[in-house]
């Protein structure tokens, strides 16, 4: 079961209609190291094969789940009594904006708040230089503290000691789990050391710490430092020029703390060949790190006949353009499936990467001669593809998803295969009185639930990746549309275009659609997205995209748009439309198992019904 080289180069050839031209001749250096190393990567699946006669049971404890935590580090330097355009403070400003943030949280968040430069007024003194307390310490059962201290917060200090005061949050903070910085402030550091060199140095000692920054009418230089210093912390930057800015990035940084990008699973280590191949179950998700080695997994069959379906996420930084290719196989060397993650994922612009590769019994052949249906397990290679001395990915997580779907008694009389075209957008239309408020969620784990035929109004700003999920069931096909509406003159100044996308990925994170241009600052734009019909038989074409869509569940839906040239943040609104069509249940398999059994994420899914949210 061979896979068609036009799926393994689906990307590229995107990318050069894209650009409008042939492909780059970075590209085609690529490409041409991609066949170099066939002949070397058969010699090595040889090599492998040598060594796997014992089949080692290697087994990983899941990783820890620890509950974020988030502090608030507040600027009470002097320049922020000065007053804004309307006339309130930008101390009063922060006030409004953190009370706001302290009624929306949870009563089981970990939250703190320390302010710097609220102490000492003398600019001469040393000590305005070391001039940062920890008002109110993280803590779960502390809002009535929070809000105490947020009211007596004032601007008094004669220095602006950004450098102490992130030495001192870090020790702040837990010792495991996610934990966020948000650091806002109205100005430069005028004390030593380096701000960015002291993040740079929290970021650098391993501890997962996150640093967000917030210029409150900032000038260029301390916007300058306060980008570096969320750079070098793997943060964002956000510019707020009043109480409603300040407060929204404050209550979207906030939500960010809590739920994080983040890739779930029980932790693995590869094998750099078969015999050290760990053992993968079914229904399950893992997380593993790139190397410069061929990385292997054993996935055992639980299902006699099942198909089994293998999808990987990385989170990719700023600018990283590296190939990763996966592929699926037996025992006896029969390629099953390969995909080819592409170094230009134009559906989330490369912030987050997604493949898919299944192994399925094929309708075609007769039983006992379809070995990558029937074998009792598969191997799965994950490598970077390139020179190892260039790789971005190198040191990388990224995440593994195995569902394995039931054998389908009835696929004699399932529709067939999905053609290109074969269905054709609809106008769903655009009710504003209708739309429903949503934040998008920033990563696969933690993207909310759409409803069929609803309209969301949300916001994105530059640099971010949201995703989403809506439910699309056998005989259905999935429409997504992003409109983004003109900016207000304040914020079309801050950029000219930007390079926007809508995407739609498959429940085993396959692509499926996407459509990328570039948001203007002097006009509207709507990206539309679609896929063809949901049918079980989708998954022998040779297209990719339509190949994707063989399984009913969640669909993902990504609206992403691209960082600006300076590194400024605005928010901008987006109203999205998801609707589902078609004949919904036409094509259902009659399946020889439950099909949810082992597909991962079930715990979720049951507590989301006991709910009511799904």
């Amino acid at each position: 079961m061979d896979t068609p080289a036009w799926r393994t180069m689906t990307a590229l050839g995107l990318a050069a209609a894209l650009t409008g031209a042939a492909a780059p001749a970075a590209h085609a250096s690529i490409t041409a190291d991609v066949d170099d190393r066939e002949e070397q990567n058969d010699r090595d699946r040889r090599e492998d094969r040598d060594v796997r006669t014992e089949r080692p049971d290697i087994t990983q404890d899941p990783t820890d789940s620890d509950e974020g935590e988030l502090l608030l580090v507040l600027d009470a330097s002097g320049s922020m009594s000065e007053p804004d355009a309307d006339g309130t403070t930008r101390i009063e400003a922060a006030r409004e904006a953190l009370h706001q943030v302290v009624d929306g949280l949870d009563e089981d968040q970990q939250v703190g708040f320390r302010v710097f430069a609220g102490e000492v007024t003398d600019y001469t003194d040393p000590a305005a230089c070391e001039d940062s307390e920890l008002v109110v310490p993280v803590g779960a059962d502390n809002r009535a503290e929070l809000r105490d201290a947020i009211q007596a917060y004032d601007a008094v200090g004669g220095r602006t000691p950004l450098a102490h005061a992130l030495s001192e949050a870090a020790g702040d903070l837990g010792q495991t789990g996610p934990r966020t910085i948000v650091l806002v402030s109205d100005g430069e550091e005028n004390c030593v050391p380096d701000p960015c060199e002291v993040a740079d140095t929290i970021a650098s000692q391993g501890v997962d710490v996150t640093i967000h920054t917030v210029g409150y009418h900032v000038e260029e230089t301390a916007r300058e430092q306060l980008q570096c210093i969320a750079a070098v912390a793997d943060g964002e930057y956000y510019d707020a020029d009043d109480v409603d800015s300040l407060t929204r990035t404050l209550e979207r940084v906030s939500d960010r703390a809590f739920e994080p990008f983040s890739l779930i699973g029980e932790e693995v280590t590869g094998g750099e060949n078969w015999g050290e191949a760990p053992q993968l179950e079914t229904g399950h998700q893992y997380v593993d790190t790139l190397t410069e080695h061929t990385l292997h997994f054993r996935i055992p069959r639980q299902l006699e006949n099942s198909s089994v379906h293998v999808g990987l996420t990385t989170h990719n930084p700023h600018g990283d353009s590296d190939w990763i290719r996966m592929e699926l196989e037996t025992w006896d060397g029969d390629r099953c499936d390969r995909e080819t993650m592409s170094g230009f994922h134009f559906a989330t612009l490369n912030f987050l990467g997604t493949a898919q590769v299944s192994g399925y019994r094929d309708p075609e052949r007769d039983a006992g001669e379809d070995p990558c249906g029937e074998a009792d397990e598969l191997i799965l290679s994950v490598e970077q593809i390139g020179d190892p001395a260039e790789a971005e990915t190198l040191g990388q997580a990224f995440e593994l998803m195995i569902y394995e779907e039931p054998e389908a008694l009835n696929v004699a009389d399932l529709p067939a295969e999905a053609e290109r075209g074969e269905v054709e957008w609809t106008d769903m239309g655009r009710d504003p009185r209708g739309a429903q408020d949503v934040v998008g969620g920033t990563s696969f784990n933690h993207a909310p639930i759409l409803e069929p035929g609803t309209t969301y109004d949300g916001d994105i700003i530059p640099g971010e990746a949201l995703v989403f999920r809506v439910p699309v069931e056998w005989g259905e096909h999935l429409q997504a549309e992003a409109y983004l509406e003109a900016p207000d003159m304040e914020t079309a100044e801050k950029f000219s275009s930007l390079r926007t996308s809508v995407g739609i990925l498959s429940p085993n994170r396959g692509m499926v659609d996407y459509d990328s241009g570039r948001t203007g600052a002097q006009r509207s734009d709507i990206f539309q997205a679609m896929t063809q019909e949901v049918r079980w038989h989708n998954r022998v074409s040779s297209t990719s995209g339509i190949a994707a869509t063989d399984t009913a569940g969640h669909y993902y839906v990504t609206l992403v748009m691209d960082h600006t040239d300076d590194g400024a943040t605005f928010s901008l609104p987006f109203r999205l439309t998801v609707d589902t069509f078609g004949d919904s249940g036409d094509g259902t398999p009659e399946y020889a198992g439950d099909p949810e059994e082992l597909r991962p994420g079930r715990d979720e899914r049951e507590d989301e019904q006991e709910d009511g949210q799904a």
